[in-house]
């Protein structure tokens, strides 16, 4: 068994053309896990920990979108040790989650 920590979030640009997104995090069978407002080029603190096995996968949406439209990217995570991170990229949104795997 593996453990995940999400680190942080970096938003380098956002979708919105009012300068701030209201982004979600969701984790495979575990749902949001962290979701906020957002400024362009900003880091953000996530701080979510779970184990899992094998593979999970990491989803990062627009909060209050319409269902299938909301998505800025799914990307999987597997059980290989070390600290890395996804690059989710939009609808103009670009982000960038840290994490590691222990």
């Amino acid at each position: 068994m593996a453990k995940l920590y999400l680190e942080k979030l970096k938003c380098v640009t956002t979708e919105g053309h009012s300068g701030f997104d209201k982004p979600r995090l969701v984790v495979q069978d575990r749902g949001t896990v962290w979701n906020g407002t957002v400024l362009g080029d900003r880091m953000y603190t996530v701080k979510y920990d779970c184990d899992f096995t094998g593979s999970i996968a990491v989803s990062l949406g627009e909060a209050g979108g319409t269902a299938g439209d909301d998505k800025l990217g799914e990307q999987w995570i597997t059980d290989t040790p070390g600290e890395r991170s996804l690059r989710f990229r939009a609808g103009g949104a670009e982000y960038s989650l840290l994490y590691a795997v222990e």
